[in-house]
């Protein structure tokens, strides 16, 4: 039978595991975005063929990168910080400096997640669509938003729970 310890373990190394795979996504989506856009400038300069759907596709892409890509960044601790005041804070300080950023992060996050299906609801029921030429639905771009919240929700979740484990070992 499983302890409740390796319950929580699983937890956190399934939420990982869902920033691996937005990271991933992302990865994939830059892809495809330098894919395409390699496409437009051959076929534009090349054979004087310019597209109608690479401007608007690659802005559909550039936001999956964004939201998909969020949680790896925490994950990784590749997010840009300012550490010249939390150097000279003392080891439990620091910890608990950090422990009040993520759960601020994570209540931003979550906000995300709220509105975005909100925001995403809303273009679905009044069936909102680009005004490019693809015609793209636009609950489906938005819906990035939550996606991309709710994973970084979760990461958040996981720091705290690192950030708590080593304050308690301090």
């Amino acid at each position: 039978m499983e302890t409740p310890a390796k319950r929580k373990f699983f937890l956190f190394r399934w939420i990982d595991y869902s920033s691996q795979v937005g990271g991933i996504l992302a990865s994939i989506c830059l892809l495809g975005v330098t894919a395409i856009i390699v496409y437009e400038v051959i076929a534009r300069y090349l054979f004087n063929a310019p597209t109608t759907w690479v401007g608007e596709m690659s802005i559909y892409l550039c936001m999956a990168i964004g939201f998909l890509g969020l949680a790896f960044g925490l994950k990784s601790d590749s997010h840009f910080s300012i550490s010249i005041v939390t150097n000279r804070l003392v080891p439990k300080k620091r910890i608990l400096l950090k422990i009040f950023t993520d759960f601020v992060g994570f209540l931003y996050s979550a906000t995300f997640v709220y509105k975005g299906i909100e925001m995403a609801k809303f273009a679905y029921d009044i069936e909102d669509v680009s005004s490019g030429m693809m015609q793209v639905p636009l609950w489906m771009p938005w819906s990035l938003v939550p996606i991309g919240g709710f994973l970084l929700s979760l990461q958040f979740i996981n720091k705290l729970a690192e950030d708590i484990k080593s304050l308690k070992q301090n």
